[in-house]
């Protein structure tokens, strides 16, 4: 379960990640897709391992993923400009 509030988005066309999978569902990002970030741990950097130890905040490893495959939420997909070329 993730702790997130608001999802990211919508997606803008040139976005990155536009056409990458989402690892939790494995369909591909799209324009107007909303996103949220899924926190995975200290990775293997020592400090933020280190203070994941002691229980202190630390930067996280995060991947990306649509925000209902996080949270089981449905978010309207706002149509774009882009929809209608």
């Amino acid at each position: 379960m993730t702790d997130t509030k608001d999802p990211f988005g919508p997606k803008p066309a040139d976005h990155p990640s536009v056409g990458n999978p989402c690892p939790a569902c494995h369909k591909p990002f799209e324009a107007g897709d909303y996103t949220t970030l899924i926190a995975l741990g200290p990775g293997s950097d020592p400090d933020a391992q280190q203070r994941a130890r002691e229980g202190r905040p630390y930067t996280a490893v995060a991947v990306e993923v649509h925000f209902t495959c996080a949270t089981g939420e449905r978010v309207v997909r706002l149509r774009l400009p882009e929809d209608d070329a």
